[in-house]
């Protein structure tokens, strides 16, 4: 391997590291384990070290943890008040709600466009009208909702409802085929199913065999589309848009 490569500078940089903390004293020699896994280094103080890249921009050290990866981070030094993942999107949301932060590109004719983006103030308040709308269509705090699309921003959203308005993120993958989803489904008592059109239709042929659902949210589904399930279901159906326009 060539000694100027980035992986023997990051090598060099972790070895200098860990041999200045070993020549420290006391018992920094017992930190050093003989199998350089991440799991294998522990110190009581400390838990990254500056390695000599940059990023592209020039301006950001990169850091890789390389003696506490196994002690737990529960408060920031400089932000006491973080200690949720809520906390820490409210304080986004409170120090960059005019800054861009969901990008989806827009694709016209097939053709990839430029990017659409959401701000995080709006990201903060799609949030606040889901989580509400969650509450409204009365699914109880601490239930599991069911993510079965892709990545896009309301997934996103749809996980910082979750965190703020203590309910169970549950995603649900259409790669392992409808058995994997029922089984995770009735494994967690899913109530609320977020999907697009494309997997409502799958969720329907199954609904009776998924009992705790309640509530099916279709993203990107036109209402005068969606399908009326008989009262006798009890499932509601209703799309992504409506949700968020009913509190």
């Amino acid at each position: 391997m060539d000694a100027s490569s980035p992986a023997q500078r990051r090598l060099r940089a972790v070895r200098r590291h860990l041999a200045a903390s070993a020549a420290d004293g006391g018992s920094g020699g017992s930190r050093l384990a003989a199998g350089p896994t991440a799991a294998e280094f522990f110190s009581e103080q400390g838990y990254s070290v500056v390695l000599p890249e940059k990023l592209q921009t020039g301006k950001w050290n990169v850091y890789r943890s390389v003696r506490s990866p196994l002690k737990l981070v529960s408060r920031f030094p400089n932000h006491p008040e973080i200690g949720t993942l809520h906390d820490n999107f409210v304080h986004s949301v409170e120090t960059f709600r005019d800054y861009k932060y969901l990008g989806t590109r827009v694709r016209v004719d097939g053709t990839v466009g430029e990017y659409k983006w959401m701000t995080y103030g709006e990201a903060g308040t799609a949030r606040a009208a889901l989580g509400s709308g969650l509450i409204y269509h009365g699914i109880p705090k601490g239930s599991s909702i069911g993510l079965y699309f892709i990545n896009r921003p309301e997934w996103v959203i749809t996980d910082h409802a979750c965190s703020a308005y203590s309910y169970i993120s549950v995603p649900l993958y259409d790669t392992l085929g409808p058995d994997a989803v029922k089984y995770i489904v009735n494994h967690a008592a899913v109530q609320a199913i977020f999907c697009v059109p494309q997997t409502l239709n799958v969720l329907l042929s199954f609904l009776s065999e998924i009992p705790t659902v309640r509530l099916i949210v279709v993203v990107g589904g036109i209402d005068e589309q969606i399908p009326s399930l008989p009262s006798t279901t009890g499932v509601k159906v209703l799309t992504y848009s409506k949700l968020l326009s009913q509190v």
